[in-house]
């Protein structure tokens, strides 16, 4: 479990975001560190499958059937060489291990490990060492090791940009759809593409996500954005949630009570309706549960699997303009200048994990149920705060028109 490592992984997010290098970490127990074994969690049989490296799925059990991949232990200022075994044991199911010769004079129980592969081997790198994580942190060895060259800017790109460009030079637009959704909604009008409301991005494979930055010449609070919404795999669904979980209540600008279910569901913080989140990087899911505070107790609601999340993220945001918009009331209708635009690309999926982990990442849940008795919900949205993008992404680039 990533939450027993020795430190803490957020101040590493950043960089492999940065490096946008698939990674898969592993923190080895003190059991497991004696006997020489690790499960491969369902990340590192993710990282290890995309890659090409290795199948557990497709791999007997026993030892005959273990595999041997070249590895390196990364240091500050150089690799060794050394050897992982990927196998399934005859106990049990056969649950994948894995194994790096000579990792107990590399590393202690419950360090944090990051597995990247590069050109088919599988590279361990120490977060837990300070001299390692210092060189990756400060863009030494173990960074220049990781990086790789960027692709040039796309003519879709360019073309994308020089159109926001000749909107913002138009000045204020008058929004033609009233509340939060008219920032949006008045950009791509004025692009000439209709509403999305589907699964894939807006604009010849780009997302466009605008959001205020003033209101009538005042700065917004920062409010996150949303990434992507998704339903759970299993579990409650989101009506049966509102149903169990939900509450009389009076909606903010309003004066009739109403039955909802209007909150920001995060790691270890349980909300006022009882529900918290819980990332098991075993199993690979994002659970939502519910906490009895008499009983101390708690249930399990509803589960995504997380390799549909992170295939969700990267359907929506492989390509993705971030504006910013001016807001003002003219003569009564709310007006918008497009004035800055921050842009995004490859997102390193395999940091949803740790950033759902680590609170950066959440979960708004928004249903209720009309005065008609009908069930109304806006999705699972998650949501990260605009500054933490480079997190997620690698190297944005903004642009004020």
């Amino acid at each position: 479990m990533l939450s027993a490592a020795d430190v803490p992984i957020e101040p590493f997010l950043a960089k492999f975001a940065q490096l946008n290098v698939p990674v898969a970490f592993l923190v080895p127990t003190e059991t497991g560190y004696k006997k020489s074994i690790m499960d491969a969690t369902a990340p590192v049989r993710e990282l290890l499958e995309n890659e090409k490296v290795h199948v557990y799925e497709e791999q007997l059990q026993g030892p005959a059937n273990k595999k041997k991949v070249d590895s390196y232990f990364v240091y500050p200022d150089r690799l060794e060489k050394t050897e992982a075994s990927l196998y399934r044991p005859m106990t049990k199911k056969g649950d994948p291990r894995i194994w790096f010769a000579g990792l107990k004079q590399y590393c202690n129980p419950y360090n944090l490990l990051a597995l990247v592969v590069i050109d088919g081997g599988i590279y361990v790198i120490n977060l837990s060492n300070p001299a390692i994580a210092q060189s990756l942190i400060q863009n030494g060895y173990v960074y220049n090791l990781l990086s790789v060259e960027e692709d040039e800017e796309s003519i879709v790109e360019r073309e994308l940009l020089g159109k926001i460009q000749a909107i913002h030079d138009k000045g204020f637009l008058p929004s033609i759809t009233k509340g939060d959704p008219g920032v949006g909604d008045t950009l791509e009008h004025a692009l000439g593409i209709s509403r999305n409301n589907d699964k894939n991005p807006d604009y010849k494979g780009i997302e466009l996500k605008a959001t205020r930055h003033t209101r009538n010449g005042k700065i917004k609070k920062a409010t996150r954005i949303n990434l992507f919404s998704q339903v759970p795999d299993g579990g409650l669904t989101y009506r049966e949630i509102l149903d169990d979980y939900g509450k009389m209540q009076i909606p903010r600008g309003d004066d009739r009570p109403r039955f909802q279910l209007c909150d920001t569901l995060r790691v270890s913080h349980v909300n006022g309706y009882g529900l918290v989140l819980d990332v098991d990087d075993v199993s690979d899911r994002l659970y939502i549960l519910h906490y009895n505070p008499e009983t101390e107790k708690q249930t399990r609601v509803s589960w995504w699997d997380m390799s549909g999340l992170r295939k969700r993220l990267l359907q929506k945001h492989p390509r993705t303009f971030w504006v910013t918009a001016e807001s003002e009331m003219i003569s009564g209708v709310e007006h918008f200048l497009y004035t800055k635009i921050l842009y995004t690309k490859n997102p390193n999926a395999a940091l949803l994990t740790p950033l759902l982990a680590s609170g950066v990442i959440t979960i708004d849940l928004a249903a209720h149920i009309t005065e008609e008795g009908k069930h109304k919900n806006h999705g699972a949205l998650f949501k990260i705060d605009k500054k933490n993008l480079s997190l997620l992404f690698a190297n944005p680039e903004e642009f004020i028109l």
